[in-house]
């Protein structure tokens, strides 16, 4: 009798824990693509800042030159081809043969007007490199969910015996000689009783601690891992939501670190992490995140870029908050050492325009960055209307 209740206990927790894992598995997969997706456009988002002015100079130069200047992008593993438009309307490509030509399966990011005179780059990004990296991990994954299952089996079965087949026995024996010995009826219901809800207490806090587990990595999957704020991913995703809910009112700060590069340069990485991890606390603390109106979002969009969606009444509203967060910004310090390391950055607060998308609103408040850095820098810079029309219009 306790082998066939021990092994219904086993099978029932066997195919509980198979769902749940597989269920676990199964989202964080999906989370882990989105996540490798979004290290590929950070990535090549990033090379690209760096990299346009690099090609403007050599398509000037000679098409040999902007060959081997696409080259560069091979560095990154995940990325198939590279194509290119210039604003003559000559096009290059890297590898030098039509990306369709390329087998396997891709998809395209696409940099519009990032060149001089309104230039295009098109990146393919290899699906197999995400799956590949996502698998590596969904191993481990899966191996970890074996042993944690191998483990369970052999302490419930030191605890069955204990705890569950002791109170059976004891049951059996006591029901045999119950017509002799009435008065142990009551021992049998309470040792059963309790035996049992302890058992029960333990299952659901296991339950408790897997939602725990799966709520975690959920967290993990759209979040920036060093500033604790939301990724590029999920930033913009949840920047669609928003804007698909508020037809006006919506305002996108766009924030750069100025001379960010030189920090790293002159005090190493670490310290440069440790300026992001301020930059991500001061941006959480600084904007509203609960409350009846509808919450602003901070994500980190990539390097030492930053980015906010918020609702307010105005544009001027949006700037002052672009300003009190600048003044945070500059009053924060980082120790080095040696000496006390001032942060500042330059903000591009950008409103939204009718029939304009989630991306053109970014552009439109990264130009507004570019300006305040050729401004001089710590400062806000407001994309106005007309300065926007004639620019589409260029």
């Amino acid at each position: 009798m306790r082998l066939g209740i021990f092994l219904k206990f086993v099978l029932l927790f066997a195919v509980m824990a198979l769902l749940l894992g597989t269920a676990g598995l199964f989202a964080y997969k999906n989370y882990r693509q989105g996540y490798y997706e979004g290290v590929a456009s950070a990535q090549l988002a990033t090379a690209v800042v760096g990299m346009s002015g690099v090609l403007d100079a050599a398509v000037e130069t000679s098409d040999h030159q902007v060959n081997n200047t696409l080259g560069i992008f091979a560095m990154f593993p995940f990325l198939l081809c590279v194509e290119m438009s210039a604003s003559t309307g000559q096009s290059y490509r890297w590898p030098p043969i039509p990306c369709d030509i390329i087998k396997e399966e891709k998809y395209s990011l696409d940099y519009s007007d990032v060149l001089a005179g309104g230039g295009d780059l098109r990146f393919f990004v290899s699906r197999q490199w995400v799956n590949e990296e996502v698998s590596r991990e969904l191993r481990v994954g899966a191996l970890a969910m074996v042993i944690f299952m191998l483990i369970f089996l052999i302490g419930s079965g030191i605890v069955f015996h204990r705890v569950v087949g002791y109170p059976v026995g004891f049951l059996i024996k006591n029901l045999r000689d119950i017509s002799k010995d009435l008065t142990k009826q009551e021992l049998i219901r309470k040792l059963t009783r309790d035996e049992i809800g302890e058992l029960t207490d333990a299952l659901n806090g296991m339950l408790g601690r897997i939602r725990e587990y799966q709520s975690e990595l959920v967290r993990l999957a759209n979040t920036d891992g060093l500033t604790g704020i939301l990724n590029r991913r999920t930033f913009f995703a949840r920047g669609q939501g928003l804007l698909r809910r508020q037809g006006k009112g919506v305002y996108f700060i766009q924030i750069d670190l100025d001379h960010f590069k030189k920090v790293n340069d002159t005090y190493g990485h670490g310290i440069g992490d440790q300026v992001l991890e301020l930059v991500g606390k001061v941006l959480q603390g600084s904007v509203r995140i609960v409350g009846e109106r509808e919450p602003d979002i901070v994500g980190r969009l990539g390097g030492e870029e930053f980015g906010i969606l918020l609702r307010t009444n105005n544009l001027q509203e949006a700037r002052s908050v672009a300003e009190r967060l600048r003044a945070t910004l500059q009053r924060s310090e980082v120790e080095t050492g040696a000496e006390i390391l001032k942060v500042t950055g330059s903000f591009g607060v950008a409103e939204m325009m009718p029939g304009e998308t989630l991306d053109d609103l970014y552009h439109r408040a990264d130009q507004a960055c570019y300006q305040a850095k050729d401004r001089g820098r710590n400062q806000v810079v407001v994309a106005t209307a007309p300065a926007i029309t004639s620019a589409e219009n260029g």
